[in-house]
This record gives C-alpha cells, structure tokens and sequence, in this order.
C-alpha cells in the first residue's frame, strides 16, 4: 500500500511540475530570448528570487537552469558584439548548478557576479543563507522545428 501511495505521489507532483513550467511559460512575466544558433531560449530576467537553490530544484530540474560556462558564454558575446541583445546578463547576481560533489554536500552554491570593474565566482555560502536577489536563468531547448521557424520568420522581417 505504501508503495502504491509513494509512486501515485511522485506521479502527482511530477505532473504539477509540468504544469508549473507550462504556466511559467505562459505567464506574461516571463520572457524567454531564443538562441537558435544555440539552439536554446532563456529568461530573460531571473526567476524564483527570495528562494533558496534547494527550493528552487522543487519546481525545475537542474539541467533547466542555465550554468556558468553558458551564462559566461552569452556575456562575453554580449561585450563583443551586441549588449542589447543580452543586457539583461549585465551586473545580475544567479545561482548556477555546481558540478563540485563537496560543495554540493555542504549545501554550498556558487554565485557569480560582474561589474565594471572585476568578475567573480564564489561558492562558499550555504543556500539557506542566500540573498533574496539571487535566482536563476531558466533554459530550454529548442527542438529544429522551432529552429527552423525562427529562421523563417526572420528572413520575413528582414
């Protein structure tokens, strides 16, 4: 009986899940920026603020939130070329997945923080003890439908 119970709970919540990502993506707040050469989209503002990392990872997966290397990736594009199309990247402070197993133990979560006049990682502070500022950059993938509409669509305002 037990068991039944446990997997019609883990059914449940994994279908609130979905159904929170799907009202997230429909809510007005949200805005997603596609990077079809990445094949990705992200948010454009950062998501799930005043939670802790552990809260967080209750309503999306980790792999759905954008990490460092990427998140670096699209800032040092955006000072190359086009800091409009990734302003919203510029001085935001956001907890990315730490790949570190110690630190992942000790609850520790890295931040990573750019300003004018240095960059930084840290990841030395507990979760629960965040700054209610911190969130995430939410990604997902674009499937090559979407890929391919988008290039269309461009080529039609262009």
């Amino acid at each position: 009986m037990k068991n039944k119970l446990q997997k019609q709970i883990e059914k449940t919540e994994k279908e609130l899940k979905e159904l929170k990502v799907k009202f997230r993506e429909g809510n007005e707040k949200d805005i997603w920026l596609e990077i079809p050469e990445r094949g990705i989209k992200i948010t454009t503002k950062l998501q799930f603020t005043g939670k802790t990392y552990l809260e967080i990872l209750k309503e999306v997966d980790e792999i759905e939130i954008a990490d460092y290397k990427l998140l670096q990736e699209l800032r040092n594009e955006g000072f190359k070329s086009n800091w409009k199309k990734y302003e919203f990247l510029k001085d935001t402070w956001a907890f990315v997945p730490n790949p570190d197993e110690v630190s992942k133990s000790n609850d520790y979560v890295a931040r990573f923080v750019v300003d004018s006049g240095y960059a930084g990682l840290y990841c030395y502070r507990g979760s629960d003890s965040s700054y209610s500022s911190l969130g995430v950059f939410l990604i997902k993938k674009i499937s090559k439908i979407n890929k391919d509409e988008s290039k269309k669509n461009n080529r039609k305002h262009n």
